[in-house]
């Protein structure tokens, strides 16, 4: 059965809400931290796994049996976590190198470690049939890298798609300010947009009277 599926976090809880019902899939479901920040990252495709992130640690939750299990614990802070198409990889962003920076492990186990940016990046998006891994450079450069997610992975060199002026986060739960089509061919991004400039406003007093004149 298809059914839609939210994610959010609450106080030390991860939530998840179906709008369906399904046998096999509880329609809500809650899930104990004992980190204070914890955050939704990602839904496996076959609904198996949810990806969630505390601190330095990315966490596994399986479904329906609702299981938890460390998938991989970084050096420093760990986040944006997504699994590929094909899930055998996870895509994520550390700043373990002083500044953020887009990896990739190996799924359902973390070996290796594979890094994909060079000179800062966040928020990696897959393409949808997972030969490309999209990210934000630090100067909001919409920036794409193409892979191999074979039985082996390897990421060639990334290439600027074009500027954009993404929002800045706001509160420590805004996971990702854009997102692609699965064709890699159009993006969505959360845009501050200037305030335009207003045109002067002039205000005429007694107007009436120079209508006599």
């Amino acid at each position: 059965m298809l059914f839609h599926l939210w994610l959010w976090c609450r106080a030390q809880q991860l939530q998840a809400k179906g709008q369906k019902g399904s046998s096999c899939v509880p329609s809500t479901f809650f899930i104990e931290s004992r980190w204070q920040q914890t955050r939704p990252r990602d839904w496996s495709r076959d609904g198996k796994c949810i990806l969630y992130s505390t601190g330095s640690e990315l966490w596994l939750v399986t479904v329906p049996e609702l299981k938890t299990s460390l998938f991989l614990k970084g050096p420093s802070v760990l986040r944006n976590g997504q699994f590929s198409p094909d899930g055998k990889w996870v895509a994520y962003a550390s700043n373990e190198t002083g500044k953020w920076e887009i990896f990739v492990t190996s799924f359902p186990n973390a070996h290796g470690k594979w890094q994909v940016s060079m000179g800062g990046g966040e928020q990696p998006r897959w393409r949808g049939d997972g030969k490309e891994l999209f990210y934000l450079s630090s100067d909001g450069r919409v920036m794409a890298a193409p892979v191999v997610t074979g039985a082996k992975f390897d990421a060639g060199t990334s290439v600027v798609l074009f500027q954009a002026t993404p929002r800045q986060p706001v509160v420590s739960g805004d996971l990702f300010v854009y997102d692609v089509s699965r064709d890699g061919q159009r993006f969505l991004i959360n845009t501050q947009l200037k305030q335009q400039q207003t045109e002067p406003m002039t205000v005429v007093l007694s107007w009436t009277a120079k209508l006599n004149k």
